[in-house]
Formats: structure tokens, sequence, C-alpha cells
């Protein structure tokens, strides 16, 4: 087998930690190439030219990860490699979902006793995702992250944005639409539609939440201030909802219709759009993950 590897050199130490995950996977194959992105764009060109390896391995956080799927998505099916995922990121929000560990070297080490996984991509407009799309508070939250309290705080950073989001976020008129019927239509504070298991770091606690069932879950609430506070702590306590503000819905299609044009938040990466066509494209790519399929 041959392998590609895709590798975002964001820390002093990247070195030294390249050097052991090669030294942890080279005994699986007869050839590695690395790459290594020095702007933004890199990984998704590369990505693009992956077509005829066996495994193509990424190593970086969730914007790697993204800017790799939209382009392997270029990729003609038959072509395109299976994906080694080794996190190198602050979240690693998607790696987390595939239950990978989230030290390189470790994650590394799955590959040796990893088997293939079929995984939906989620296309918006003209975008591709995997973990996840949010407008609103969820959008506002990454986008007002200072870079440097993202990296030295890491998770924490995002939950201190979070906070602060919460006192200054407003409503929104949206309307969703599935099949030609229109399923809301009116203001929100926030509007998450998933298609992984954590965001941020922290699970969504979404129980039909999974990333290869061909759906999307789609939740927004209409709270702002404390009552959306609870009922955020309710889901990740597992509590029931009591509030008919919190909706929750699976979908495979949709079309999102905002009255204002919004920040729109794929993935951690942002565009503005006023409408949205997001639709589920089921067991597009595979990931290599732990243990026997």
């Amino acid at each position: 087998m041959n392998a590609l590897v895709i590798s975002n050199p964001t820390s002093g130490t990247h070195e030294t930690m390249l050097g052991e995950v090669i030294a942890t996977v080279e005994s699986l194959y007869t050839e590695i190439h690395i790459l290594k992105t020095n702007a933004e764009g890199d990984a998704r060109r590369f990505a693009e030219a992956s077509g005829g390896y066996d495994h193509l391995l990424v190593i970086g956080g969730d914007g790697t990860l993204h800017e790799v799927v939209n382009g392997l998505m270029q990729v003609d099916y038959e072509n395109r490699p299976k994906i080694g995922l080794i996190p190198g990121g602050t979240c690693n929000d998607f790696a987390r979902a595939l239950d990978l560990p989230v030290e390189p070297v470790e994650a590394a080490r799955i590959l040796k006793m990893s088997h293939a996984e079929p995984v939906d991509v989620m296309r918006v407009n003209d975008r591709y995702g995997l973990n996840f799309i949010g407008v609103g508070l969820i959008a506002d939250t990454s986008r007002q992250i200072d870079p440097l309290q993202k990296e030295s705080l890491g998770s924490i950073g995002y939950f201190l944005a979070t906070i602060r989001q919460f006192r200054e976020a407003d409503p929104f008129d949206v309307q969703i639409e599935q099949d030609g019927t229109v399923v809301h239509d009116g203001p929100v504070s926030f509007l998450y539609i998933g298609n992984g298991a954590y965001l941020g770091t922290v699970p969504t606690k979404l129980q039909t939440q999974s990333f290869n069932d061909g759906y999307v879950e789609v939740v927004h609430s209409s709270a702002i201030g404390f009552p959306m506070i609870r009922q955020l702590l309710a889901q990740q306590f597992g509590l029931e909802q009591a509030s008919d503000e919190w909706v929750h819905l699976q979908m495979n299609n949709l079309i999102v219709r905002l009255r204002d044009t919004q920040i729109i938040d794929v993935d951690g990466e942002h565009f503005e759009a006023n409408e949205l066509q997001i639709a589920v494209l089921p067991r597009e790519l595979t990931f290599l993950v732990a243990g026997e399929a």
C-alpha cells in the first residue's frame, strides 16, 4: 500500500510529532509521500491530487480536515483514498466523533488495527462539510474567539466565547423547508445542523446522531439568555425538554432561507449567505477507525 500525508505544521513541536507519527505507520506502507501546508488552500489542493493513493493521512485540526474534504470531493469516487485522521488541532471534533485518540501518535497507532468506516458528507451550496453547520449563536461564538485565547486555552476558549455570546445573541428570522414543505418559519436564536457528535469538544448528546445514517440532526431554538442556558444544560445532562422553543428534527435534505444575510459556519470555516441548499451525501468518504469491522 502507499500513502499520501498532508500535514499542517502549526506548532513548534510539529517536526518531532510528524517524525513520531511517520515512524509509527511506516511499516504499513511501501511508499509514503509527505506534503506540508504553508498557506490556506494547500490542503485542499493536495487532496485534489490524492486520487490513486490507498490512504490519505491528514495531520491537522478541523480546518485542515475541512479543506481535505472539499478537495477529495473533486476526486472520482472510485479513486478516493481512505482517510486516516491524525488530530493536531484545538478541538478535533470530528476525530472525537470517530472515537479516535486526540493524541497524534496514539491516533497513528490506531491505523495498525483499523477498519474502514463510511461517512456521510454534507453539501452546503457549493461547499462540503463533515461535522456541523451553524447559524446565529453557534457561528458567532466560533467567529468571535480570540486567536491567542484559542491557542492558549484550547476548548476553554470556546466555552468563554459562548458565555459572551449568550449575553449578545439576537434572534433572526429563518424558514426551513424539506421536500417542498415548510417545517419552520419564524425567529430563532441559533440553528445547528449536525452530522458529527461534538461541537467545541462538547458532545451534542443527541441520541439519534450518527455520521453514516444518511441524515443530519437539525436543532433550533427561539430562547435567549437564561432560558437558552437552561435548555443547553438540560440537553447535556439528558433531561427532558419541556419547552416547545427547542426543536430537534432529522432530515436528509433541506433549504434554509434567511431574511437577512448571516454568517454561516461550516466546520469552523465562515462565509455569508441568505439561503442554504443542504443535502446529505450518504457514505461518500471512508475513514480508518479503531477495531474490526
